[in-house]
């Protein structure tokens, strides 16, 4: 007879062969966005690193996710190949995880509705396709908890291993994004204040011990990247104020809640069990303890990031990635409570409607992910009508994309053409030089822009504009695709 434990191999197995495929469908299957392009150009090949090392600190992020793409120049220039760095992190994520559970059994029963609950949250498969740093703080972070977990026990003897351990994963968390700095500083905090509560001075001292240390590369590239952060959100483009921040912070909890029913239904089960009994025994259960600090590092990281945000807008859905893995944790401790008290027949129900749960989960991201809009949508286009006719002009209409071209860090000015140029070159068309007043005598002429979302336009209003600018035009037709359109102008012979 299979016993429970190989059963639940098999499953997980299967779950990460189906989470893998998706990954890799969806780093292939999205086109480049604008985000992207600003990585691809200051990560380019060709200038060295110590000329791109000044232009990485004048950015709002810490620079370790730059220096890594910078590395993932051998991938090749397809945004595909670079993007598969992510697929790295995957991987060590993985095996990291992996070995934890091997060398701590204790660790074991949290692991698998971990990992289920992980692989069924958006950012599993909606961060790993893009050429930013958002996966690598995503599972960096499910690291981090779960190291967090095992090793900030209290009343447990830890040794210069284990604490060395913390401080680098910690020290990786911190210096990737100033969201997944303030978020897991938080959580961090709250396991420093579980060791307190439970009298555990050595403990405390020993985990505040490696966060400052953790805390060391973050504070020195603060004191080099601190200016510029400044000067580039004074005027930002994230809109302020507390009901965005609530939106998007609550957008992202319901959805991990939504992703996996099972899991968030035994999840639930499990934490009221586990408060009942704490409440009878009038005294915390490990696992309890456990639940409690992370819902209050939660709690923490949230006071934190909106008051953060309240004196510089900084909250999005996609800075919040660090916010998952802790939630996926606190819903394992509740699966792990029911499961380790069900009859083993019902336990492996339970995980096979996870798992089930997860892969459908993965199946609506992949979905949801591959729909969202790029630059592709626009140059494609655009390459059918240069197909139809070799001589259509085409001329990138960059005059929309003044409010970010003009934004700091000043890169933003060279990357829109550059941007412009490298989708024209992809797709087989080539641009009207910038500048140029040319139309197309028996051809249509194209004007092109991109990455003006929520812009709403005419036809009119568009030919209105470029008139202004010089351009000989009468009308057109528009195509708005995405988050870009073409204004299509007929040719001017007949």
């Amino acid at each position: 007879m299979i016993r429970t434990s190989s059963l639940r191999l098999w499953m997980l197995a299967v779950l990460g062969a189906a989470l893998l495929v998706a990954m890799a469908t969806a780093i292939a299957g999205r086109g480049p966005w604008y985000d992207e392009f600003f990585t691809y150009y200051v990560t380019r090949p060709g200038p060295g690193l110590a000329a791109l090392w000044p232009v990485w600190l004048r950015d709002n992020h810490p620079p370790l996710f730059y220096f890594l793409a910078w590395l993932g120049n051998g991938f090749g220039p397809d945004f595909a190949r670079r993007r598969l760095i992510n697929l790295g992190f995957a991987l060590a994520a993985a095996a990291a995880l992996a070995l934890l559970c091997r060398a701590r059994p204790r660790l074991r029963p949290l692991a698998a509705p971990y990992v289920i609950a992980l692989a069924s949250q958006l950012p599993a498969i909606d961060r790993v396709d893009e050429l930013r740093s958002n996966f690598l703080v995503y599972a960096t972070a499910a690291v981090a908890v779960a190291v967090l977990a095992e090793f900030a026990r209290p009343h447990e003897r830890r040794g210069p291993a284990a604490l060395a351990l913390l401080a680098g994963v910690l020290a990786l968390a911190f210096t990737e994004h100033l969201a997944a700095t303030m978020i897991l500083g938080a959580v961090s905090a709250a396991f420093g204040l579980r060791l307190l509560l439970a009298r555990d001075g050595r403990g405390a001292a020993e985990l505040a011990g490696a966060g400052a240390i953790a805390a060391l590369p973050f504070l020195g590239l603060m004191a080099l990247q601190a200016g510029a952060i400044a000067q580039n959100t004074r005027s930002f483009w994230i809109p302020a104020g507390l009901s965005g921040a609530r939106w998007a912070i609550e957008g992202e909890i319901i959805a991990d809640l939504a992703a996996n029913p099972p899991l968030t239904l035994l999840g639930g089960i499990g934490l009221a069990l586990l408060a009942g009994q704490s409440l009878r025994q009038r005294r915390l259960t490990p696992a309890a303890s456990l639940a409690l600090t992370l819902a209050a590092g939660l709690v923490v990281a949230i006071v934190v990031l909106v008051a953060a945000h309240l004196q510089r807008p900084f909250i999005i859905d996609r800075y919040l990635v660090s916010l998952h893995p802790p939630l996926a944790m606190l819903l394992a401790c509740g699966v792990a409570t029911v499961l380790a008290a069900a009859p083993a027949a019902i336990a492996v129900l339970g995980d096979l409607a996870m798992v089930v749960a997860a892969l459908l989960a993965i199946a609506g991201h992949l979905e949801r992910t591959l729909a969202r809009p790029s630059w592709d949508g626009t140059a494609t286009a655009i390459a059918a009508l240069a197909r139809a006719c070799p001589a259509t002009v085409v001329h990138a209409d960059m005059s929309w994309n003044a409010p970010v071209r003009d934004m700091p860090p000043v890169e933003n000015r060279a990357v829109f053409p550059y941007a412009y140029g490298w989708e024209a070159a992809h797709h087989g068309f080539a641009l009207a030089p910038e500048g140029a007043r040319t139309l197309g005598n028996t051809c249509p002429t194209v004007f092109w822009t991109e990455h003006v979302k929520g812009v709403s336009v005419t036809a009119d209003g568009i030919a209105a504009r470029l008139r202004g600018l010089g351009y000989p035009v009468a009308g057109g037709r528009l195509r708005r695709i995405g988050d870009g359109w073409i204004l299509i102008v007929p040719p001017l012979v007949d």
